[in-house]
């Protein structure tokens, strides 16, 4: 081990060192069997000093009760002993290597499935970027992943990543580009903005009550009173549709019946029903990466349409009709928003399936550019964060106070962090981690949209 200094301040989690090389903020440091990372680096008349905060011990169960011994050296911390404390897999889902090092990054899938993550960051700042890369990952472990994408920008993992500048860079994390068309499966229930889309179309035989009041969360007692009438009627039949529904509700002599009649009918216009509908078990398979491309889709229709998708999703997986998988959520708090923030139909479900969806196998990503406008309830429930560079006050405040680990420190750490460079936490990380996200394999959606405009490959 290299000598790089020695203490001369120390509390029981941090302690200050004079150093006698050349150091830098976040770099890794150990004090006998202690992992510690530098937060704070200042130049004096008197040499050069390092604040350093204390990560874990290789040794001990819990954090030093006592103050290190002033005068003990300060050593550099080599990467096996950084993997050992920090909680580095060595084998997962390789998002990046730790910042100013060769040490590979990687998540467990398995954690990701049963506790969920969330990709937070500003817009701009690589949040769908980062989020890109997971997902390569996850189509390599062949893990099932279903994104709801409300503009198209996931459909360029089909095509390679052959931009010159990130080529360069990929050598230095040992990737190669490369295109997943056999695995990515677009759906959509616009076919017209989204030619190359499978029409989406969800099963409309003999809906459950339960269905028709997802459909009408707005209907009030009495409208669920015609709306039940109606749906017993429609039962006798051996197979039944909306449009019988809307005939029953049409039978009805309570005046109830004249606002729950054009919702039904604007519901039934939609077309997001049908007989031939999109089977689920095509859309979650081992290896397929299926994409909900929601460009061109009206945001109510968005919202329920995610909202029904989520709901049979949820129940197939609740009843082992379709094997684990990942669902991604971008513009979460379109759909998951936090209270004030405006409504949604979506968020009930998904609410369920943060709080239930570990028990089923069934996992969530959140992304999103507006922390403090997502559902806390959902929040709360990511057990690993990948945070970009964030600036708005209220979303860092949101941040800090659901991602175990940062503190109010942490909140200029982020709004000064790099592009490419993202704070990872949650388990098993001992710690939050500065890491820099690899470059993607496959095409960003972003210049995929730059080339449309010109190439005309996509309308």
């Amino acid at each position: 081990m290299q000598e790089i200094g020695e203490i001369t301040e120390s509390t029981t989690s941090s302690f200050i060192f004079r150093a006698d090389r050349d150091v830098e903020k976040h770099q890794y440091v150990r004090i006998e069997d202690v992992l510690a990372q530098i937060w704070e680096v200042r130049h004096t008349g008197s040499g050069m000093f390092a604040h350093a905060k204390v990560i874990g011990s290789e040794r001990r169960r819990y954090m030093p009760k006592s103050p290190f011994k002033v005068g003990s050296k300060v050593y550099g911390a080599n990467e096996d002993f950084i993997r050992k404390i920090l909680g580095v897999e060595k084998e997962g889902l390789y998002i990046g290597l730790l910042k100013d090092s060769s040490m590979k990054v990687n998540l467990s899938p398995e954690i990701l499935i049963q506790k969920h993550i969330c990709v937070l960051a500003k817009s701009g700042s690589g949040k769908s970027y980062a989020m890109g890369v997971v997902v390569e990952e996850l189509m390599k472990k062949e893990i099932p992943v279903v994104i709801i994408d409300p503009h198209g920008e996931y459909v360029s993992l089909r095509r390679p990543n052959l931009d010159k500048q990130e080529m360069e860079m990929m050598k230095r994390f040992g990737i190669k580009p490369r295109g997943y068309a056999k695995n990515v499966y677009e759906f959509s229930p616009v076919c017209g903005n989204n030619r190359d889309a499978i029409p989406l179309y969800l099963d409309e035989t003999n809906l459950t009550f339960q269905d028709l009041l997802n459909l009408l969360p707005n209907a009030t007692s009495q409208q669920k009173g015609v709306l039940y009438e109606a749906y017993k009627m429609a039962k006798e039949k051996k197979f039944y549709f909306l449009k019988d529904i809307l005939e029953g509700i049409g039978e009805s002599r309570s005046n109830a019946k004249w606002n729950l009649l054009p919702q039904v009918e604007q519901i039934i216009s939609m077309k997001l029903f049908s007989v031939n509908y999109t089977p689920l078990n095509e859309m979650v398979k081992k290896g397929r990466c299926s994409i909900i491309n929601l460009r061109g889709v009206p945001p109510h229709i968005q919202e329920i349409l995610v909202s029904l998708l989520l709901t049979k999703l949820f129940e197939a997986r609740r009843n082992e009709a379709i094997p684990p998988l990942l669902v991604v959520l971008e513009e979460a708090h379109r759909y998951a928003p936090e209270r004030g923030q405006g409504k949604s139909f979506a968020s009930d479900i998904i609410r369920t399936i943060a709080s239930e969806g570990r028990k089923f196998g069934m996992g969530l990503a959140i992304v999103s550019q507006r922390a403090a406008r997502v559902d806390k309830n959902v929040l709360s429930q990511c057990n690993t964060h990948i945070v970009l560079k964030t600036t708005n006050p209220n979303d860092l405040k949101a941040i800090v106070a659901s991602v175990e680990g940062l503190d109010s420190s942490a909140a200029d750490e982020i709004q000064m962090l790099p592009v490419g460079i993202a704070i990872v936490a949650g388990l098993p990380l001992a710690a939050p981690i500065f890491v820099e996200i690899r470059p993607r394999e496959t095409l960003h959606g972003g210049k995929l949209s730059k080339i449309s405009k010109t190439r005309k490959f996509f309308v």
